[in-house]
């Protein structure tokens, strides 16, 4: 089979789906100085910038002259609504432009959502963020403002009123927000008790699999202890979460595709945050197949190849946990090693992320860490028992540059 990877500079793919044996021969098509390395038997394509579709149509058009292609998997947000319009542009299989650009525009993703009866934040869509102001005039202070494709929390505001936006807006701080190619969501700020996530497999429509996981911290101005544990059968929050899920999925159209949606508790129940046609990100994917069996990498690829995934959950036992060590810029001098995180109770696995000599950059993502260890126990309270141990142990020395 023939496929193209339609892959966005800055996010990496797992080796196993890189080199999936699906996949016969691999074509990429992606961005300056991106960050995946690919080996010299990799047709490897370079355009300015992938959410660019007019560029990525012609970069298309030229390798459809040279080889016929099956399949485009595009698994990350940024150019995933760009890679729908490619494939129905050439006829290509695979999710359509409608259905990519509801997963990947949040003010689309949440007027469906709302259209279909799930509780949702009030929003408004701004333009820039010179719009951001009467957005939130409308609304009422106070407001998150974020790109309207992204992820990652990377440019995402809180302003608790319009004296705070304006000094923003004045400050340094707000160049990145202006430089954005896309328009900003604004939404109202609530309180929140706790945050969600829920990950799942779709297949012809239906749901396959869903695992729901409730975050130790929430993600907005997450502090040193950050990750997430799964919620044991017979939870009402679970049982909830996956309803919403499910009608999520119906309400944006999706056939096939993995998913991954986050939920805020408040005062009121449970509100839809946002839903993503892609696996999570940072350590969650692979907390799920420890927890699971389930791999939710390796069913998206499948399931964009027009493949039935391999879905056959394990008997589930206690609870899994994982948890992003700490990171912060600078460059990294020691940090204890994975041996001795290992040695930890109830500590199943330990993925280095960072390494001695590192230099870590100023703009971090949510799912920035040193290091992700994973943890199992029989019950919530001993895994955050297990959690505090693993904080407690863990060292890092960062010199500032």
């Amino acid at each position: 089979m023939n496929v193209l990877f339609v892959h966005v500079k800055n996010n990496l793919l797992p080796d196993h789906v890189r080199t999936a044996p699906e996949i016969g021969h691999l074509t990429v098509i992606t961005e300056p100085g991106h960050a995946q390395r690919y080996g010299p038997e990799v047709d490897v394509r370079l355009v300015e910038s992938i959410e660019n579709p007019e560029l990525l149509r012609l970069a298309v058009l030229e390798l459809l002259r040279e080889r016929r292609i099956d399949r485009i998997f595009a698994p990350f947000e940024r150019g995933q609504a760009q890679a729908g319009y490619v494939r129905s542009y050439f006829g290509i299989p695979g999710t359509g432009p409608e259905v990519a650009h509801a997963f990947s525009s949040k003010y689309t993703m949440k007027e469906l959502m709302r259209e279909a009866g799930l509780p949702v934040t009030d929003f408004r869509l701004a333009p820039g963020l010179d719009q951001v102001a009467e957005a939130a005039a409308a609304l009422g202070w106070p407001v998150v403002a974020k790109p309207m494709v992204g992820g990652g929390s990377m440019d995402v505001c809180v302003f608790t009123s319009a004296e705070r936006f304006e000094e923003f807006a004045a400050s340094p701080e707000a160049e990145p927000i202006r430089a954005l190619n896309c328009p900003l969501i604004v939404e109202k700020f609530v309180d929140i008790d706790a945050e969600y996530h829920c990950d799942g497999v779709v297949r012809g429509g239906e749901v396959l699999f869903a695992a729901s996981s409730r975050y130790l911290a929430p993600v907005l101005g997450r502090g040193e202890v950050f990750g997430s544990m799964t919620l044991p059968a017979g939870d009402p929050v679970r049982a909830r979460m996956e309803e919403l899920h499910s009608g999520a999925v119906a309400a944006l159209g999706l056939t096939d595709g993995v998913t991954h949606m986050e939920f805020l508790e408040t005062s009121e129940g449970l509100v839809v945050g946002e839903i993503a046609c892609r696996a999570a990100g940072g350590g969650i994917p692979h907390a799920l197949d420890l927890h699971s069996g389930v791999d939710v990498w390796r069913a998206g690829l499948q399931l964009e190849l027009g493949l039935d995934p391999k879905v056959d959950p394990l008997p589930e036992k206690g609870v899994t946990v994982h948890c992003y060590l700490p990171l912060r810029p600078g460059r990294i001098v020691s940090m204890t090693g994975a041996d001795e995180l290992l040695a930890l109770p109830s500590v199943i696995d330990v993925k280095r992320v960072s390494q001695v000599g590192d230099v870590v950059p100023e703009r971090l993502s949510s799912g920035a860490a040193s290091a992700l260890v994973f943890l199992r126990a029989d019950t919530a309270e001993q895994a955050e028992e297990a959690v505090a141990r693993v904080y407690e142990s863990f060292r890092i020395e960062i010199e500032a540059l």
